[in-house]
C-alpha cells in the first residue's frame, strides 16, 4: 500500500494565507500649495463671519511742473478691499468596536487616524490650488486658445522667463526671498530639465542645501524656485488633438490668501450609541482660501512631451 502524505491537501483547513501586519498606505503628495497663503492677522477689528484685506493705492504720478503763484488741488486717497469669506470643511470615519477587535493588523487605530490626517491636507491642499486655479490670470505658451495646443507647445525656459517679466514688469513682490515661485507637474518639469540650449534649465539650474528649500521645491534658476506638484490641475483631452493641457502656476507675494476662524484640527468624536461600539474620529476646519492681490498669480497652459497624447 503506499504511503499516505499529509500534505496541504489532506491539511487544507490548517493552511491559510498570511499577510503582513503591518498595512502600506496609498501613494501620496506632500504639501506645496498652502505654504503660500498669507493667514488672517491676528489685529481683526471683531469676530466675524468674512475677513476682509484692506489695500491701499498709490497716487498717480505727479510730473507737471508747479506754478509759482498757483497752489496744487489735492487728490483725494483711494484704498480697496478683498474679502474671504469662511466656510466649514471636514470628514469623517466611523469604526465598530468589532472590526477593531477582530482585526489583524497591528497599528489599526494609528492607521486609521492617518488615514484622517493626510484626507485632512489632501483636502486643503486641493482647496488651495483651487483658489489659485480660479484667481489666476491664465494665458498659453502660443497665447491663442486652450483647445488651439498641440504636443508641440510645450513649456520652455523663455516662456518662463515672459510670466516673470510680466510679475516684475509690474512690481508684484517676489514670494521666496529675491524669487519668485513657479509650481508646476512633474511632466511639465520633465520637459524643462531636458532642454539642453544654452538658455534652458540646463545651463542656469542652481542647487543648494535642501534643507533651506520650501516643500517641494526642486530647483532654482533665473530668479525662480521651482516646485513639482502633482496637483497642478490637468484638463484632460483639452487641446486640439485631445492632448492634455497642464497648468503651471508663477506666485509672487500675496498670490493666495487664507482666512482662518477655526484652524484645521483632528476630531474624536463622542461614542453615543447605547453600547459604545460606533468610534467616530473625523477633521474639521473653518476657512477659506483665495487671491489676495489681483495679478500676482499667473497660469500658463502647456502640453507635454510626455503627456497624454
Amino acid at each position: 500500500m503506499p504511503d499516505a502524505f499529509s500534505g496541504t491537501s489532506a491539511l487544507a483547513d490548517q493552511v491559510v494565507a498570511a499577510y503582513d501586519r503591518n498595512a502600506f498606505f496609498a501613494l501620496r503628495a506632500g504639501a506645496i500649495y498652502d505654504q503660500f497663503a498669507r493667514v488672517k492677522p491676528g489685529n481683526v477689528t471683531s469676530p466675524g463671519s468674512s475677513v476682509s484685506f484692506l489695500f491701499w493705492g498709490d497716487l498717480s504720478v505727479a510730473t507737471t511742473a508747479l506754478s509759482e503763484t498757483v497752489d496744487v488741488d489735492a487728490v483725494a486717497l483711494s484704498d480697496s478691499l478683498v474679502t474671504l469669506t469662511p466656510v466649514e470643511h471636514g470628514n469623517a470615519v466611523l469604526v465598530t468596536i468589532r472590526v477593531q477587535t477582530d482585526t489583524f493588523a497591528i497599528g489599526f487605530d494609528p492607521d486609521v487616524a492617518n488615514i484622517v490626517s493626510y484626507n485632512m491636507l489632501d483636502s486643503l491642499e486641493t482647496l488651495a490650488q483651487e483658489a489659485i486655479e480660479a484667481g489666476a490670470t491664465t494665458t498659453t505658451v502660443d497665447g491663442g486658445a486652450e483647445g488651439s495646443l498641440t504636443v508641440q507647445d510645450i513649456i520652455t525656459m523663455n516662456k518662463i522667463r515672459e510670466q516673470v517679466a510680466i510679475l516684475r514688469g509690474g512690481n508684484f513682490a517676489p514670494v521666496v526671498g529675491s524669487n519668485y515661485a513657479v509650481i508646476l507637474h512633474p511632466d511639465i518639469s520633465y520637459d524643462l530639465m531636458t532642454a539642453t540650449a544654452s538658455t534652458d534649465w540646463a545651463a542656469f539650474v542652481q542647487r543648494s542645501d535642501a534643507s533651506q528649500w520650501l516643500n517641494g521645491q526642486v530647483a532654482q534658476a533665473a530668479g525662480i524656485s521651482f516646485l513639482e506638484s502633482s496637483r497642478a490641475a490637468i484638463n484632460v483631452d483639452g487641446g486640439a488633438a485631445s492632448e492634455d493641457i497642464y497648468s503651471t502656476y508663477f506666485l509672487a507675494q500675496d498670490a493666495l490668501g487664507k482666512a482662518v476662524s477655526i484652524p484645521p484640527h483632528i476630531v474624536a468624536g463622542p461614542v453615543t450609541d447605547k453600547l459604545m461600539r460606533f468610534r467616530p474620529l473625523g477633521w474639521h476646519a473653518y476657512l477659506d482660501y483665495g487671491t489676495i492681490r489681483s495679478g500676482a498669480a499667473r497660469n500658463l497652459l502647456a502640453a507635454s512631451s510626455i503627456g497624454d497624447n
